[in-house]
């Protein structure tokens, strides 16, 4: 039987018993290992949003297919030449024809990024070689940040085969990037030839439209797209870039 201590004594706490220490309650201070919840657990959010990883996507497909863009058309060039008895024809269509660079395309702006000064340069420096060029651009419109981006080039020149034009253009193309699904599309109002057809780079689908009359040859290229996308835009962008009086 056990009596409890005399009347006055100090009651003693057991052994290995540690008294409370201020400010922590009966349990005293907190363990290691159980400190208070980090970040990122329910309740607590991250004190920083994670950082988006930055694409190079866009500057790679710029660039190389934009290369592609200016061989399809500078390596076309020797067809001008082909049929010189329709040569004086040529020249009286091509008379009627403009090739105008828009500010916008397709409700897009022109890119003033100077990142990409480089290509229109090059688009544009071989466009000017083109036998008899004249109007001739090469540009970028739209959103490199935004991933909505379209490249246009084309040039007013006399060309006396559109068919066999445009088939090259889009031969030559291939050689720097394969193009599936190649099939007629819309010409509009504005006649010639016209064909769209899919490519793709990085694993990036890009749409392909180019066109060929007697007095132009041009192409549009829609980045991130496939050309049943475009297809249907397409007469209304060409429009947008040649004229016809």
């Amino acid at each position: 039987m056990t009596y409890p201590p005399p009347s006055g004594q100090p009651e003693y706490p057991p052994s290995g018993y540690s008294a409370p220490q201020p400010g922590y309650g009966p349990y005293g201070p907190p363990q290691p290992g159980y400190g208070p919840p980090q970040p990122g657990y329910p309740g607590f959010p991250p004190p920083f949003p994670p950082e988006k990883p930055k694409s190079r996507t866009v500057p790679i497909i710029l660039l190389s297919v934009a290369i592609g863009l200016v061989l399809c058309v500078g390596g076309a060039a020797t067809l001008v030449l082909i049929g010189k008895n329709a040569v004086d024809d040529a020249e009286a269509a091509a008379a009627r024809i403009a090739i105008t660079q828009p500010q916008t395309l397709g409700g897009l702006p022109l890119v003033d990024d100077p990142q990409f000064a480089a290509i229109t340069e090059e688009m544009e420096s071989s466009l000017a070689a083109y036998p008899g060029a004249s109007s001739s651009f090469g540009a970028l419109y739209g959103s490199p940040a935004e991933q909505n981006m379209v490249a246009a080039l084309a040039t007013k020149a006399t060309i006396t085969d559109p068919e066999k034009e445009l088939t090259e253009s889009f031969r030559v193309f291939g050689q720097s990037a394969e193009v599936s699904g190649v099939s007629d599309a819309s010409t509009g109002e504005l006649g010639g030839v016209a064909r769209c057809g899919t490519s793709s780079t990085s694993g990036v689908d890009l749409a392909i439209c180019g066109w060929a009359d007697e007095g132009s040859v041009g192409m549009i290229m829609w980045f991130f797209k496939t050309a049943g996308d475009v297809r249907a835009d397409f007469p209304a962008l060409r429009a947008e870039i040649e004229t016809k009086s």
